[in-house]
């Protein structure tokens, strides 16, 4: 496990360049295409988010490579009957000999010498009625495996995906580790597997579910679907905006930091009749928000604002 896969290490996944520098000063870029009415509206809001890695090579089970997961007490396979994300999900067969029928995954940590915790997540599902499963933290010395942490049973729907979580406090020190996904009692209802992540994180908090293929900010460390993924930090500041009326009649009024307001003189917003464009042409700061406001309904406002992941 390399260093990068912390996620208190995303500071360094994004280099903001230098005034000095001849490069653009924008680092990030959102588009946004959406339809507004009489009502101040935010098309975009500060939002940083929780940077993230996941650790799972293949999380969504979208490559027939299943070399990281290790049957226990059951058979596996890829399938594309039922998906929480992407196209497949892992089908988990248990052998109906025991209870703890599933599947691990395994990896070894060399810890945080300030303290971590390793967190585990998955979406689940039924084809069929009844069962359940649960995920269990496991560490191993000397070959000899030990529960440090049991998520709460989950019975398995056949009508939705449920999400099931867990956390343990990590060693300090190389430690192997292996992360089960099994049924907590015997049963043989077979149940699918998708969206399983796991990540080790110095504050314990369990985030969202990350693959490098959920789009902007999102991206692998290598091949995609058979190495760990990141969600870098959003955008924390506008540094510039280009926006687009898209209506044939009505006008709006665009607000930076404030509510949009459509009073003549007195708006609170820069002003855009029928199909104009207004792109800035210096960089802007804007750390909160920008708001549109419509002089009639179902007005189409469209662009892209860039910035930066911190102030």
């Amino acid at each position: 496990m390399n260093s990068i896969h912390f996620p208190e290490s995303w500071a360094s996944w994004e280099v903001d360049p230098s005034t000095r520098q001849s490069v653009h000063v924008w680092t990030k870029y959102e588009p946004f295409d959406v339809s507004v009415g009489t009502t101040s509206t935010a098309i975009w809001t500060a939002n940083r988010g929780v940077p993230s890695v996941n650790l799972v090579s293949n999380p969504s089970f979208e490559t027939t490579v299943l070399t990281e997961f290790t049957v226990s007490g059951s058979a596996i396979a890829r399938s594309n009957t039922m998906a929480a994300s992407g196209s497949y999900a892992l089908e988990v067969n248990p052998d109906n000999n025991a209870a703890g029928e599933g599947f691990y995954w395994s990896f070894s940590s060399p810890g945080h010498p300030e303290g971590s915790s390793l967190t585990a997540q998955c979406e689940v599902r039924a084809g069929s009625t009844g069962g359940n499963m649960k995920i269990e933290i496991r560490k191993v010395v000397a070959g000899v495996e030990s529960v440090v942490a049991t998520s709460a049973t989950q019975t398995i729907s056949n009508s939705q995906w449920d999400r099931v979580t867990v956390s343990a406090a990590m060693e300090v020190g190389l430690t192997d580790y292996r992360v089960y996904l099994i049924s907590n009692t015997q049963h043989n209802i077979t149940f699918h597997v998708d969206k399983f992540m796991v990540e080790q994180r110095k504050d314990g908090q369990i985030t969202d579910y990350v693959d490098g293929s959920l789009g902007n900010n999102y991206e692998w460390f290598g091949t995609a679907h058979a190495s760990p993924s990141k969600r870098r930090p959003g955008i924390a500041v506008v540094r510039g905006i280009r926006i687009t009326n898209g209506h044939g009649s009505n006008t709006i009024n665009v607000a930076f930091d404030t509510t949009a307001t459509a009073a003549g003189t007195t708006s609170t917003g820069v002003l855009l009749k029928t199909a104009a464009t207004w792109e800035t042409q210096w960089p802007i700061d804007v750390q909160k928000s920008v708001n549109v406001i419509a002089s009639g309904a179902s007005t189409q406002v469209y662009g892209v604002v860039w910035g930066v992941h911190s102030g």
